[in-house]
Parts: structure tokens; C-alpha cells; sequence
């Protein structure tokens, strides 16, 4: 005989479904994915744009800095620069916790689960405080 479980009530704090964990899984695993497929992409015809370049020279010169500018960058993607979509995938793989941090915030309010959206508020504000301020400190 198995039990059912008691419906959800949205007004009311309870656990969360399965559901919204999986979803939540996927943003995760979608975003790691496209950010793996366009870095593979992107290696990939870096090789055989400089075969004989070693990652000692792509270490020194940083060729992703100058598609830090959204405008540079999407520039760069429009003229199929190799660096332009190494960044895009660097862009996307640095999205994916962001993204997945502010479903589990829309998750967690939508069930009534205050302090779980307060909390992962305050990783959201840790996640943007360490990208847009230390970061660019630091780089």
C-alpha cells in the first residue's frame, strides 16, 4: 500500500516537488552543456586556425580580454572570431550558476519558502558582488 503525498499548498511553506528540483538539475546541466559545446567548438578551430601555437603564447596574450565589451564581443562573434566564441563560452558557462541561483529563488518564493529565497538571495548577491566587483579587481 503506498502513501500519497499531501498536496502542496502555494500559500503555505512545504517541500518543494520533485519537479522544481529537476528543473532546476537541467538549468545546470543545459547550461554546462552549450558553455562545453561552444568552448569545444572554439578550441577546436583554434587548432587548426594556429596548429603550431603553444598554450604558453595564448596564456601570455589573453585573447579573451578584448571581448569583455559587449560590443567588441558581439563583433567578434559576427566576423566568426575563434576568441570571440571562447569567450562566449566562458560567458555561458559563468551564466550557468546565475541562472540556476535565480530559479531556485523564483522556486523557492513560489512555494512560500521565504527564508529558502532569502537565502539563495544572498548567494545571488555574493555570486554578482564576486563577478562584476573582485573580479575585475583582481583581473
Amino acid at each position: 500500500m503506498t502513501e500519497e503525498a499531501p498536496p502542496v499548498d502555494p500559500g503555505r511553506p512545504g517541500e518543494l516537488p520533485a519537479a522544481v528540483y529537476d528543473r532546476m538539475a537541467n538549468v545546470l546541466r543545459v547550461g554546462l552543456l552549450i558553455a562545453l559545446a561552444l568552448l569545444a567548438a572554439a578550441e577546436v578551430a583554434l587548432l587548426l586556425r594556429s596548429p603550431g601555437t603553444t598554450s604558453g603564447h595564448w596564456i601570455s596574450s589573453n585573447p579573451l580580454v578584448r571581448y569583455l565589451d559587449p560590443r567588441a564581443l558581439g563583433s567578434g562573434l559576427a566576423r566568426g572570431e575563434v576568441e570571440a566564441y571562447l569567450t562566449l563560452g566562458v560567458y555561458a558557462l559563468i551564466a550557468t550558476p546565475v541562472v540556476r541561483v535565480l530559479t531556485a529563488i523564483d522556486a523557492f518564493a513560489r512555494h512560500g519558502e521565504r527564508r529558502m529565497a532569502g537565502l539563495a538571495t544572498v548567494v545571488l548577491i555574493l555570486l554578482l558582488v564576486g563577478l562584476l566587483i573582485v573580479g575585475p579587481v583582481v583581473r
